[in-house]
């Protein structure tokens, strides 16, 4: 599981970054560990894609105070979460 919340956190970092330090290299690289564990969450409960992103949405609105990154970003960062976290359940498959 811990596995699974930094591949999350990676992902977070690299491709949702709401903030937009992801470029900072002296930037801390868990900025969003605090919400992996959540996303993940939600992945492993086979939640829908948009429901991820709107979680994301969420947390950008009522946690960081900012307006929601726009649906099309958020359903990719969704998609790319839901595809590592079964690569890694499943790493033959990977391939």
């Amino acid at each position: 599981m811990t596995d699974q919340i930094a591949l999350v956190n990676q992902i977070l970092f690299e491709r949702w970054d709401p903030i937009g330090v992801s470029d900072d290299s002296s930037w801390p690289r868990d900025e969003y560990e605090g919400y992996a564990a959540g996303v993940l969450g939600l992945v492993l409960r086979h939640a829908s894609d948009d429901v991820v992103a709107e979680h994301l949405a969420r947390i950008e609105d009522q946690w960081m105070g900012l307006t929601p990154s726009p649906l099309r970003h958020r359903l990719a960062v969704a998609a790319e979460i839901r595809k590592a976290v079964r690569a890694g359940e499943h790493p033959e498959a990977a391939g």
